[in-house]
Parts: structure tokens; C-alpha cells; sequence
């Protein structure tokens, strides 16, 4: 039996050997036309744009299914689309047959994000900046009002009995000041940490056609279609001639 496999596979080898042109011919001929076809198919154009959003909360500029609903234009024939790519980090991307197309688009987008980002910045700066002139404002008004109440304290301190309401009122205008205090200062520590968005980067490319994996996979099958066509070819053969004798 082992000897009658070892002489099937010879056969097999020599009707291969005589049919090599097929064998490589077919599938060199595939891969060549998968290439060519690939090689000069459309591809689309794709415009990137990065933007760093800092502290901003905002959710039409950061989130991105807002951000279709803000942006997006519905009589557009451009795709685009919105995504968060890391913390603190949203990309535009925009695809189109037309590169020229591509860069007007993103263009527009980026000059529109960027305008609303920096909007956006601008108001949570002011108003915390507001809150701390507010807090200064009033620190200094109750830091003129204390002095009166420890005055106060004092030209009665030696008597028996104290003013409690004295005590209270000069306690509360102490712990007032003193929120004002650590208020402001920490409102004027975020206003200087600050995290302002900035346009990180853009580009546009072209989309890859994938040639040599095309090229690869299209012979690989090929090959091996060709393989199974020759092994039923010869094995017809073979049947046809052992019917006949």
C-alpha cells in the first residue's frame, strides 16, 4: 500500500511538472490583473485634523454625535466625521474623491472648531476671572469692617461680663474673611493653570490601494484553485482510461 502511495505521488508530481505553465502561468496572470486594477482604482482623499481641547466641558465641542449636529451640513457630498481619539484630544476627518475638496472642507472645519474653541475658552476665563475680582472686592470690604469688631472686643475686655453677640458677630466677619481669603486665592491658581485648546495638527493623505496585498492573496488563491483544477483533471483522466481498458 505504501509503495502504491509513493508511486501515486510521483505521478502526481511528473503531471504537475509537465503542467507548471499552467500552474504559475494562471494565477501569475490573475495577480498581474488584480494589481493593474488596483493600482488604478479611485482612491479617496483623507484630511485629518487634530485639536487639543484643554478643560473644556462643552459637550458640542467635544462630544462627538453634538458635533455632527453642529457642523454637519446635510446637503454635503463629503463624508466627515468626529471622533476623540484620547483624552483631551478630538479629530475632523474628512473624505473625498477630490483633494481640493478635502482641503476646502477641512479648512472651513478647522477654522469654525478652532474659532468656537477659543469662544469657548475665553468665556470660562472671564468668568472666573470676574468671580476672583468679586472676591477681592468684597475681601476688602469685610477686611475694613473687622478691625471695627476687635476694636470693639478690646475696649471690653477687661469688663466682667463680654458682649456675646460682640463675639459672635466678630467670629463670623473673621471666618467671612477668611473664606474670601482661600476663596480667591484658589480661584486665581485655576485661573492660572488654565488649560487653553490649541490646533494640534493637519493633514491629508491618500488612501491606501492595499497593491501588494492584493497582489499576494489573489495569487496564493489562485495557485491554489489551479492546484485543485489540475488534481481533478488528472484524476478524469486517469478515470477515463481505466473505464476504457
Amino acid at each position: 500500500m505504501s509503495e502504491k502511495k509513493e508511486y501515486l505521488f510521483y505521478k502526481n508530481l511528473v503531471f504537475f511538472w509537465r503542467k507548471k505553465w499552467l500552474l504559475i502561468g494562471i494565477p501569475l496572470v490573475i495577480c498581474l490583473l488584480v494589481s493593474a486594477f488596483s493600482m488604478f482604482s479611485s482612491r479617496e482623499y483623507v484630511g485629518k485634523a487634530i485639536f487639543y481641547t484643554g478643560d473644556i466641558k462643552k459637550g458640542e465641542l467635544i462630544d462627538p454625535l453634538l458635533m455632527e449636529a453642529k457642523y454637519l451640513e446635510e446637503d454635503s457630498d463629503t463624508d466627515v466625521e468626529f471622533s476623540v481619539i484620547k483624552s483631551k484630544q478630538v479629530q475632523i476627518k474628512v473624505i473625498d474623491d477630490n483633494k481640493d475638496d478635502v482641503h476646502k472642507k477641512l479648512s472651513s472645519l478647522v477654522t469654525t472648531y478652532t474659532e468656537d474653541l477659543q469662544a469657548e475658552y475665553q468665556l470660562r476665563y472671564n468668568l472666573t476671572n470676574d468671580a476672583v475680582e468679586l472676591y477681592k472686592k468684597s475681601l476688602e470690604e469685610n477686611e475694613k469692617l473687622l478691625p471695627k469688631y476687635t476694636d470693639a472686643i478690646a475696649a471690653v475686655e477687661d469688663e466682667a461680663i463680654v458682649d456675646t453677640d460682640l463675639l459672635v458677630a466678630a467670629a463670623t466677619m473673621s471666618e467671612i474673611v477668611f473664606e474670601y481669603e482661600t476663596s480667591g486665592k484658589r480661584m486665581e491658581t485655576d485661573l492660572a493653570l488654565f488649560d487653553k485648546p490649541k490646533f494640534i495638527t493637519e493633514s491629508i493623505t491618500q488612501s491606501d490601494n492595499y497593491l501588494v496585498q492584493n497582489a499576494v492573496v489573489s495569487f496564493a488563491l489562485s495557485f491554489f484553485l489551479m492546484l485543485v483544477v489540475l488534481l481533478l483533471w488528472r484524476y478524469i483522466r486517469e478515470a477515463r482510461r481505466a473505464l476504457n481498458d
